[in-house]
């Protein structure tokens, strides 16, 4: 004998074919601080308060509080950078700063709720100096990755790679955001590397299909962030490549 549901007639009351809506959880809102350079060299700073967005979180969330980024003076906190400061990179000699990001992070209210990590490099760990000292990064950096096999899937000899995707537990540590955490992002003209505790991180770019990404009717809201573009074309090329942790794995494991 069959199963039956709802009674002898075996159908199913029409209201009980009809889901309770499920309530999604909201992003939690997040307070975007931005300081940069108009196109005609002025500065302009203000404060957004925006649901938190992948594509905006990745303009912001690179390098936490206390970092040094190398300049032409010596190394500077990156809290301590303002735009219009030159600013070294690794290939491309001292670049003037065109804009810096910030926000903070913090531990979800209660059970629910991605926990942001961060990425602890330990001094030395990748070689002499490299970090020194201990080099902490958001959940959006990423490092410079040189492999053998590289070129072959990428056509150049080092690619961009989340510093999430290197995390091995010893020399390089992921972090749980605990309490409030402040964390910054930096925008040159196009994509460059700069150097934070003698590591080579990757600058603020969107990426080259950034205008296809991201909506349209969030657009203009995503551009009113960086006072030192008028549009997408306004953050420059790319010379790097990116990895993804999947890719990297691969490369890895080939």
């Amino acid at each position: 004998m069959g199963t039956h549901f709802g009674g002898a007639s075996g159908f199913v009351p029409q209201q009980a074919l009809t889901a309770s809506p499920v309530a999604r959880p909201q992003p939690p809102m997040r307070r975007y601080e931005v300081w940069g350079m108009t196109p005609d060299g002025s500065p302009q700073s203000f404060i957004r308060a925006m649901p938190a967005d992948p594509h905006v979180d990745e303009a912001f969330c690179a390098f936490a509080h206390g970092t040094l980024i190398a300049t032409p003076q010596g190394p500077v906190a990156v809290e301590d950078l303002v735009p219009g400061m030159e600013v070294d990179t690794a290939g491309a000699g001292a670049r003037p700063l065109l804009w810096v990001g910030s926000t903070v992070l913090a531990p979800p209210a209660g059970q629910r709720g991605e926990i942001a990590m961060l990425t602890r490099l330990t001094a030395d760990s990748l070689g002499l100096g490299r970090p020194m000292p201990d080099l902490v990064l958001g959940p959006r950096a990423r490092l410079l990755m040189r492999h053998p096999r590289c070129h072959a899937l990428t056509g150049s000899e080092a690619a961009f790679a989340p510093a999430t995707g290197f995390v091995d537990g010893t020399a390089l540590i992921a972090l749980r955001v605990m309490r409030p955490t402040r964390v910054y992002h930096l925008a040159l003209n196009g994509q460059q590397v700069l150097l934070a505790n003698g590591v080579e991180v990757e600058s603020y770019h969107p990426g080259e299909n950034a205008g296809l990404l991201i909506d349209n009717g969030n657009r203009p809201r995503f551009l009113s962030l960086f006072p030192h573009v008028s549009g997408f074309g306004g953050f420059g090329p790319m010379q790097v490549p990116r990895l993804t942790v999947f890719e990297m794995e691969k490369l890895n494991a080939a």
